[in-house]
């Protein structure tokens, strides 16, 4: 009995102490709030702190993880998502007026096919994401700096890489991948390329080459080993995972700092970001990937050609204005080296406390609301032909995205303004049926 009541004691006493910590919680953030210091609630939880004011250009604003402050408080101006999680069947519902919601999506259209439609977009008051004409874009997430465009840090001269292609048996194209299903079906082309011209494919989709093996089981495609092996190779496949505007990764910026000349599939607009108008040699231009590796065959005999290619390496020459005006308003860093910055969560949660600040209590209905631009993108394409992927999974994922957008709209702007999961499904497959989703797709159900 002696235990079990020293037991019950110490229960007691955390409990007391959570409750405690807790009150001083809840009123050490409602006291910031009477000091016009706005709440703005993860709603999605992201950043891992359940406290964190931070004082921005504008003013200063609160965040939270803890949903609590969604319904207690009325000094709570914004909700904030993290696209990847953003889930139907978890929101703060029914929506405030005042309630600002705004969302963090930078990766990949495959991962949320909801945001490439508008009637999800237009939801939220602010974005940030890869497009430039999301609310704070992140298109050149990837690129660490103009100067790393221009660095000679790892690069391998024509001379040097021509003889690595005679006595160390190096293909001119270098391939390196990880996702092997990905909505561009990237690898069909390669398969098809490699017909006509030798690619050394590295990595676990379609693999015809093993890595060194001090570079096996290595965790950061940036790993500087990694890039010293990339910048050997004349050519490097950069085929993006999925097409949108101005969805431009690594596959891009990691050939181009090396000096690997890219040979770029994606971003229909990756001209307004290269660094000069001949830097990368695009899929798009050749109907065919025989064309495009007879182009290939004829640079690789002709040095002078190549290095046109590679002005930002040879002279230090980025001419691109577009290019450098948006790297030196970037505020936020990439790596360890401009940790200083911040990142581009730091950089996204003032953007959204000094647009609160500045306009939340001016604002007109309507004039803060996302549209297509902020990231919408087309029905998935195949890079082989550029075609659309007919009858394919993504395709009918980016189908099946456009009718829960719909619904999704509908249910939450129409009062009450609260769903359950069987109404929002169901509302789903009605409105599929009547676009004809499962009979075009070949299924009997949804």
């Amino acid at each position: 009995m002696k235990y079990i009541r020293i037991l019950l004691l110490i229960l007691v006493s955390l409990s007391c102490l959570i409750l405690y910590y807790h009150i001083l919680y809840t009123s050490n953030v409602i006291f910031h709030a009477k000091e016009n210091t706005s709440i703005i609630v993860w709603w999605t939880p992201f950043t891992g702190l359940s406290y964190n004011k931070r004082v921005c250009n504008y003013g200063s604003c609160i965040f939270t993880e803890n949903r609590s402050f969604v319904q207690s408080s009325h000094d709570t101006k914004a909700i904030l998502f993290y696209g990847s999680d953003f889930s139907i069947e978890d929101l703060p519902l029914p929506r405030k007026e005042y309630h600002w919601w705004g969302l963090l999506h930078e990766e990949s259209p495959k991962n949320q096919p909801l945001f490439d439609h508008e009637e999800a977009l237009s939801l939220f008051n602010l974005t940030s994401t890869f497009r430039r004409g999301s609310s704070m874009p992140l298109t050149l997430q990837y690129l660490q700096s103009i100067d790393s465009l221009t660095s000679k840090h790892y690069f391998v001269s024509t001379n040097h890489k021509n003889m690595l292609l005679k006595e160390n048996h190096l293909s001119p194209i270098l391939y390196l991948q990880s996702d092997c299903n990905p909505p561009s079906k990237r690898d069909d082309y390669v398969k098809e390329l490699a017909k006509f011209i030798p690619v050394d494919s590295y990595g676990s989709c379609l693999n015809n080459k093993e890595l060194p093996s001090d570079l096996k089981g290595i965790e950061s495609m940036n790993h500087p080993e990694l890039l010293k092996l990339i910048a050997k190779y004349k050519f490097t496949l950069s085929l993006e995972n999925a097409e949108c505007e101005d969805y431009i990764t690594e596959k891009l910026w990691r050939p181009l700092t090396v000096g690997s000349v890219p040979i770029y599939w994606g971003s229909p607009s990756v001209a307004r970001w290269i660094p000069n108008n001949e830097s990368i040699v695009h899929v798009r231009d050749f109907s065919t990937p025989q064309q495009l590796a007879n182009y290939v065959l004829n640079i690789l005999s002709d040095d002078t050609l190549y290095e046109k290619y590679l002005s930002h390496k040879l002279y230090g020459k980025v001419s691109n204005t577009i290019l450098i005006e948006f790297m030196e308003q970037r505020t936020w860093g990439i790596n360890e080296d401009q940790e200083h910055q911040g990142t581009f969560v730091d950089a996204f949660e003032c953007f959204i406390c000094d647009q609160i600040s500045k306009f939340h209590n001016v604002a007109k209905s309507g004039s803060f609301v996302a549209n297509k631009s902020h990231y919408g993108c087309p029905i998935p394409k195949v890079v082989l032909n550029s075609s659309s992927a007919n009858n394919e999974f993504w395709e009918e994922q980016w189908h099946k995205a456009s009718g829960e957008a719909h619904v999704l709209n509908q249910l939450i702007l129409t009062p009450p303004g609260v769903f359950s999961s069987d109404d929002f499904y169901g509302n789903v497959i009605s409105y599929l049926e009547k676009t004809n989703f499962f009979r075009k797709h070949g299924h009997e159900e949804f």
